[in-house]
């Protein structure tokens, strides 16, 4: 098996890196060599937290694990002009190659959501969502549950619809056991607005994905 999936948000703190890490726990729990990268982690002051998180399940060392690394917590492109470290898409998009020929399954994060900016080429903005476009990877859309999903979600569906990128999953995460009417719905009206058949709800310390 070889399976490289990037995982982006709908907005930053919805809980990519809890979903990516209990991905790399159920591919690595089937038995697969799974590895993990984040391109570009910011606010690492002084430790790039969720590559430590996740580097700790997977084996690898930190320097594999982020290729990029800033102190403020910014969008990427924001803390490479701040903090004078600019960032090379060609060297990410090698070093992802180098990745995927060492593990069966690779879990790659972006940071925030598929709009975030990364970085500047030739007097353009480059996205995540330019990232996904260029090294056509799966993608994993991780949102909230609760009331004011739609919107973000059915817009960065969208987004990626429009590149013809492959959308393998919308993840509702945080869902809550006795959910109120707008998170009842959500999982339906999201389904009719994008088409999207896998919409998945995670709930609140969910440890596992064994019905994934």
């Amino acid at each position: 098996m070889k399976k490289v999936i990037f995982i982006t948000g709908t907005d930053t703190g919805v809980g990519k890196t809890y979903f990516s890490k209990l991905l790399v726990e159920y591919f690595k729990n089937k038995g697969f060599k799974t590895g993990y990268f984040k391109p570009v982690e910011t606010g690492c002051n002084p430790e790039c937290e969720d590559a430590k998180k996740l580097s700790e399940i997977t084996g690898q060392s930190i320097d594999e694990v982020v290729l990029y690394k800033f102190r403020n917590p910014a969008a990427p492109l924001v803390a490479e002009r701040e903090e004078g470290i600019k960032i090379n898409i060609e060297k990410i998009k090698e070093y992802l190659e180098r990745l995927k020929k060492k593990y069966d399954v690779l879990i790659v994060e972006g940071a925030g959501g598929i709009m975030v900016p990364i970085t500047q080429i030739n007097g353009g903005i480059y996205t995540y969502l330019d990232f996904v476009k260029e090294t056509k990877l799966p993608v994993i859309i991780v949102s909230r549950a609760n009331l004011g999903t739609i919107n973000h979600t059915v817009l960065t569906v969208n987004a990626l619809k429009n590149i013809n990128a492959e959308i393998e999953a919308v993840i509702l995460n945080q869902a809550s056991k006795n959910p109120d009417l707008a998170e009842k719905t959500n999982p339906q009206i999201i389904k009719e607005m994008t088409g999207i058949e896998k919409i998945i709800k995670i709930f609140k310390n969910q440890k596992n994905l064994e019905n994934f």
